[in-house]
């Protein structure tokens, strides 16, 4: 079992009551301040951890976020060869753009994939790319997403997940979408 070592600096209020406490209980059991918040950490119930560790997950997620938006500001510009290869992937996969599904070039920002378009709202989501690897992936999980759900749909098949789906298909048509994936690979110039 792990053990950790936690540091804490309780405010005044705090100091005087756990010195009280303290000074309280080293006449009964010879504890001293550390010994009586150790019983206090321990003692506490599976709900209160659970409920530092939501804290602590919180936390955790806040910190990744914050951390996450300084990493994409540093990387907010993309150059002239990952441009050029979100570019050709774009055009690979043009046949299944539609007024649900598009992708902008926003230049030196990447590109940018809408989808989802309710009028006179707009589109309900937006990602953006800023590398060809990451745009072919996205757009080939929407294409073959597409073709299952056609394939499936009002079968029991449509129940299922992608992979699922795809698992119960007959080897040709599988071999088939295989294909169709070297295909935009091939038009695209992606190296996976």
């Amino acid at each position: 079992m792990d053990s950790y070592n936690l540091s804490y600096t309780p405010g005044f209020e705090q100091q005087k009551r756990l010195s009280d406490l303290a000074r309280r209980c080293r006449g009964i059991n010879g504890w001293g301040v550390q010994e009586l918040l150790q019983h206090a950490a321990t003692a506490n119930y599976k709900a209160d951890i659970d409920l530092k560790l939501d804290f602590l997950e919180d936390e955790v997620e806040r910190f990744e976020n914050q951390f996450c938006r300084q990493a994409s500001m540093e990387q907010l510009c993309i150059g002239d060869e990952e441009h050029a290869a979100c570019q050709r992937v774009a055009d690979a996969f043009s046949e299944i753009y539609s007024a649900d599904l598009l992708v902008l070039d926003a230049g030196r920002y990447g590109f940018v994939k809408l989808q989802y378009f309710h009028p006179p709202f707009g589109y309900d989501e937006a990602g953006i790319f800023t590398t060809g690897r990451d745009l072919f992936n996205d757009l080939w999980n929407e294409w073959i997403s597409l073709r299952l759900l056609a394939l499936t749909k009002g079968t029991p098949l449509a129940d299922l997940d992608y992979q699922d789906m795809f698992q119960c298909l007959p080897a040709e048509k599988q071999q088939e979408f295989m294909d169709k994936r070297n295909y935009f690979l091939d038009r695209s110039g992606i190296t996976l």
